[in-house]
């Protein structure tokens, strides 16, 4: 790394430094200024000739506290107490000091020689910068973090998000964002795991990120701990079995076998044959739940089985020829057969042990709808208040109820992939589409966001609701790809070629062409071939990469 920071330019540096600098209020207006001025679109100019002697590194313009200070001395006279004075009497908006230090400044710059006219526009160029200004040491350590933190994400971007991530864990908002972040670099982002997950959350061989173990609720640090130093002296876990009678039964209880499991930690161990059950068992997240025997679940009987094992591991039976005994009397569990959670149930599950859908999400089926014709995710509906808004979003909570006077009402939870949002339905509207609101139902809903007449609070009223499913045939018109001009190879147009010809239908095809280096955008529509834009067109696409949108 200090490599790479010796080798930055100077000049460059102070770019960074002056970018952290103007990005406050009141300096923030003179970005469009020194902008043109430093690459030559812009004369660079300063009000009084001498000033140029500290504001020539950021073209004519005060960036940091600093450069009043100094400018202060040079054109009043001002000692560096004085100078000092004025910063923070600047900074805290001391009304009564900065009078006082006006007529300072004035008489000490006048004696100098300069006129009042331009003196006066400095000090009100100063008084409405300073308030809000950077000192330049300041600047100039955020301008360090930020270049570190922008070169390993560059250049180690797993390695990067995996830290950011460790670093936020105890935030789900934030982790939750930096997935997302994840998922935009096209970093996978594998759930927890016996057998690759650490204490934080790691990088992998294949540089995928692995969800932390720590991370998951009730699965405290010791237990991870143990599960890790075992793994490491002893080699991977080769199935449920071997996890269990080498876990340490202090540590190993119903309640942290539970949290591992829907949090997905055993799914590695999925495909399993078992001698009990003399054939291939489906060992998926429902199993460990499931009856066993004459125990309430297959968790307990694990549990119970790996207490027996460790029990007569340390009585260290022989037998009468003085050979030791190893497992011949503790029969491994059987297996039970059951039916898989359904998706949403797994999810939810999952979401309850770390926060966030890790496995995937309910609306992955309908990225593509819900990106090109929503104008608003949930998070924001504060922000788009007495406005018609589309959003989507799948059903979590249902509640039907009767009011006193005998009618029907409900109240509904919706979520998409950063917020969620409560519906309330009344009368005719309930009526009308309480059927669509069942749990786990992916809804396209329009309405608008205002506040209600008979108590003045702010809530979501429905104009429409339809299913996720269908909208993409009822609304998509035509789909159209942006696509780089570089990015245009004979692969690519064969592989183009081949995805239309397998998912005709009665949709346009649109493309695109963007020149980046000429700042032009030509469009082109093919004439003589559609297509069918469904999940299938978008998945293909989505493979190869390509940014499209459905009209």
């Amino acid at each position: 790394m200090q490599k790479y920071l010796r080798e930055l330019q100077p000049d460059k540096f102070d770019d960074l430094i002056a970018m952290n600098a103007l990005y406050r209020p009141g300096p923030i207006e003179y970005i469009p200024n020194f902008i043109a001025r430093k690459h030559g679109r812009e004369s660079v100019v300063y009000d009084l000739p001498i000033m140029e002697t500290y504001l020539s590194s950021t073209y004519g313009i005060c960036v940091y506290q600093e450069q009043i200070m100094l400018l202060s001395q040079l054109l009043a006279g001002f000692g560096k107490g004085d100078a000092d004075i004025l910063r923070k009497a600047m900074g805290k908006k001391q009304i009564a000091v900065l009078d006082k230090m006006k007529g300072q400044f004035m008489a000490g710059a006048t004696a100098n020689g300069h006129p009042e006219k331009k003196l006066e526009k400095i000090w009100i160029d100063w008084e409405a910068f300073a308030s809000y200004a950077f000192n330049k040491s300041h600047a100039t350590c955020y301008a360090f973090v930020a270049y570190q933190t922008a070169y390993l994400k560059a250049h180690y971007p797993a390695e990067y998000l995996a830290g950011v991530l460790t670093n936020n864990q105890g935030n789900i908002e934030k982790v939750t964002f930096f997935m997302e972040e994840c998922k935009r670099m096209s970093i996978p982002v594998k759930g927890p795991d016996v057998n690759e997950s650490e204490q934080k959350f790691t990088v992998n061989k294949r540089g995928e990120i692995r969800y932390a173990l720590a991370a998951i609720k009730g699965v405290g640090e010791g237990v991870v701990d143990t599960i890790v130093e075992e793994r490491k002296k002893n080699g991977l876990y080769e199935d449920i079995f071997d996890f269990v009678r080498r876990s340490n039964p202090k540590s190993l209880n119903k309640r942290i076998m539970e949290s591992l499991v829907q949090a997905g930690g055993f799914d590695g161990f999925e495909s399993l044959t078992s001698s009990s059950n003399g054939d291939d068992v489906t060992l998926h997240r429902a199993t460990y739940f499931a009856p066993s025997d004459k125990y309430d679940s297959f968790m307990e009987h694990l549990v119970k089985y790996a207490q027996a094992h460790q029990g007569q591991s340390g009585s260290a039976a022989v037998s009468l020829f003085g050979e030791m005994l190893d497992d011949i009397s503790i029969p491994v569990p059987k297996i039970p057969r059951v039916e898989p959670w359904t998706l949403l149930n797994k999810l939810n599950r999952e979401r309850d042990m770390t926060g966030i859908f890790l496995s995937g999400h309910p609306l992955d089926d309908f990225r593509a709808e819900i990106q090109s014709f929503t104008n608003c995710s949930l998070d924001k509906i504060e922000a788009s208040k007495g406005r018609p808004i589309k959003i989507a979003g799948f059903v979590t909570t249902v509640e039907h109820r009767i009011s006193k006077t005998g009618n029907g009402w409900g109240k509904f939870t919706i979520q998409d992939y950063i917020g969620q949002l409560e519906i309330v339905l009344f009368n005719d509207d309930y009526q009308r589409h309480k059927f669509l609101f069942e749990q786990g139902a992916a809804l396209f809903i329009t309405g608008i966001y205002e506040q209600r007449r008979f108590n003045g609070e702010w809530g979501f009223r429905i104009q429409d609701v339809r299913q996720l499913a269908g909208i993409a045939d009822s609304l998509t018109q035509s789909i159209t790809l942006r696509l780089a001009l570089e990015r245009i190879t004979p692969e690519l147009v064969e592989d183009l070629d081949r995805i239309c010809t397998e998912n005709t239908g009665p949709h346009s095809f649109k493309i695109m062409l963007l020149d980046a280096a000429n700042r032009t955008s030509l469009s082109m529509i093919a004439r003589e071939r559609k297509v069918n834009a469904s999940t299938q067109l978008t998945a293909a696409l989505d493979r190869l990469g390509l940014d499209y949108k459905l009209n």
